[in-house]
């Protein structure tokens, strides 16, 4: 990753420097900004945290100071090289300094090719009002990939603009392994195991029907894996280690779930499918009603195997509905999003598949059984989180949230209700209300009786004015979930330009 890095930051110079050299072809914005949360419990709100790339900690009486500059040069009428850079100054946080995003990104058209680490947000969901997305969500800290894609949805030749595709593919590597290890280290009574070096590839496909008609349909999928890296722990009151290092044919591999050849690999076993994968599949049914409003109705299915896939993990799935007003100048309600999100199902609660085992044991097995899919948990990875954070839907509590420093998911089966509006008060004065209710029921394995649930809640206003934007929030939490936790936040920034 070091040679990413590397490519990335010269890549950056590059654009600069581009930059500098004919200002009308350029474009140099900066972002300053500093946020502070302060209040009672053990977290900072749950509500004001989520959906940030971790940018804000979890711990509480928080705060940071951010800098950030991109630069955008125009090589030719379809050609655009952009870079950018993102540095953040924390303090009572996990991070104290660190670089938030370094990318270099080369346009054409509406293609792109893209290194470094970049915050990316949802395709399909709202980011400010939806309670997340299963698998490539925004709730952690963004991962470094190198990174090909279309920047919107590009309309397929010769279909008389009544198809649309939306895709990306990369391929990167966590960064937490020092994290890790850490947790492992420091909370050796409840952790046995841990990995480092893993490696990263995610893509999506989603199709779009004409959305300048009165109904159009949106349907695609998103698939995100975990690869590679080095396994630690105690098995059979020993502790081992197991690596996995990672060969060209990997990348190919990773690419689709399936093959047994990797079973017992340098003795690192994973399962007998190469890799931790999951994702998720989506339908969604828009209808503008005129011009100026629309709703959507969408269902987004998490898959871990192909039990998901198929469908057979029952009521499992995102499920909501948008409004959205497109209407000029100040609105009253801008957008609201109404969601159901459950994960209790997982395919059933025993898994029994003959591919789990090796030979001579797998030919003599002749029933199937697939369930227990663990959402987020894996036998080899441990988790599917960055920094102690999922990086999909946060409303399955993240690691980072557990006491003990137990470095996987302890409360995967959920189920939660989740609403949020928002909209303009004045011409300079904006709102956003967003509230969530949840029960955990913790995983097939360990089930936590009784459930847990919690209420989390915010209340957010706006002031814009020129380059400056302020904004003031209280939001709390209520329950067992995070605990009781009570958060006022204040963020000031400011937008300027260099060219």
């Amino acid at each position: 990753m070091t040679r990413l890095w590397n490519i990335a930051v010269g890549l950056l110079l590059t654009t600069i420097t581009a930059s500098a050299q004919d200002t009308q072809q350029t474009r140099i914005n900066y972002d300053l900004s500093t946020e502070v949360a302060v209040g009672t419990g053990d977290y900072t709100a749950y509500q004001l945290v989520s959906n940030r790339h971790h940018a804000l900690s979890t711990r509480p009486n928080t705060g940071y100071v951010r800098g950030a500059i991109e630069a955008e040069h125009r090589l030719s009428k379809y050609f655009t090289l952009s870079g950018g850079m993102d540095v953040i100054a924390s303090v009572h946080a996990d991070h104290k300094a660190y670089l938030q995003q370094l990318y270099a990104d080369l346009r054409y058209d509406k293609f792109y090719f893209e290194i470094g680490t970049r915050e990316h947000e949802a395709i399909l969901r709202n980011t400010r009002l939806s309670s997340g997305t299963f698998a490539k969500g925004t709730n952690a800290k963004p991962i470094p990939q190198v990174r090909i894609g279309t920047t919107d949805f590009w309309t397929v030749p010769y279909t008389n603009g009544w198809l649309q595709i939306h895709f990306e593919g990369g391929y990167g590597k966590f960064l937490d392994s020092q994290y890790r290890k850490d947790m492992y280290n420091d909370h050796r009574d409840a952790n046995y195991k841990y990995s480092t070096g893993i490696w990263y590839h995610q893509k999506h496909l989603y199709f779009r029907t004409n959305p300048d008609k009165r109904f159009y349909i949106t349907a695609g999928i998103e698939h995100v894996a975990q690869f590679g890296g080095n396994k630690y722990g105690m098995e059979n009151d020993k502790y081992v280690e197991k690596e996995h290092p990672v060969k060209m044919k990997d990348f190919f591999d990773i690419i689709l779930p399936g093959g047994d050849k990797n079973y017992f690999e340098n003795g690192a076993m994973e399962d007998w499918v190469f890799g931790n994968h999951l994702g998720s599949m989506t339908i969604q049914l828009s209808w503008n009603i005129n011009k100026n409003h629309m709703v959507q109705a969408y269902l987004e299915n998490p898959f871990e195997d192909g039990s998901g896939m198929r469908k057979g993990n029952g009521w499992d799935g995102l499920w909501g509905v948008e409004y959205v007003n497109r209407t000029e100048g100040r609105q009253w309600v801008r957008s609201a999003v109404f969601e159901y999100f459950q994960t209790t199902n997982q395919g059933g609660p025993i898994h029994y598949d003959r591919g789990d085992y090796p030979e001579p044991i797998r030919s003599q097995i002749t029933d199937k059984v697939v369930g227990v899919d663990e959402y987020y948990n894996h036998t080899y990875y441990g988790s599917f989180a960055h920094y102690g954070m999922t990086p999909g839907n946060p409303l399955i509590t993240s690691p980072i949230y557990n006491n003990d420093g137990y470095n996987a998911y302890r409360d995967n089966r959920v189920k939660a209700w989740h609403v949020a509006v928002t909209g303009e008060l004045t011409d300079n004065i904006s709102y956003l209300v967003k509230g969530s209710y949840r029960e955990g029921m913790g995983t097939y394995i360990q089930p936590i009786y009784p459930k847990r649930h919690s209420f989390d809640a915010m209340f957010q206003g706006t002031y814009t004015k020129g380059p400056w934007q302020m904004s003031a929030a209280y939001a709390f939490d209520k329950g067992n979930v995070c605990g009781d936790n009570s958060t006022f936040n204040i963020k000031i920034g400011y937008h300027g330009k260099i060219l």
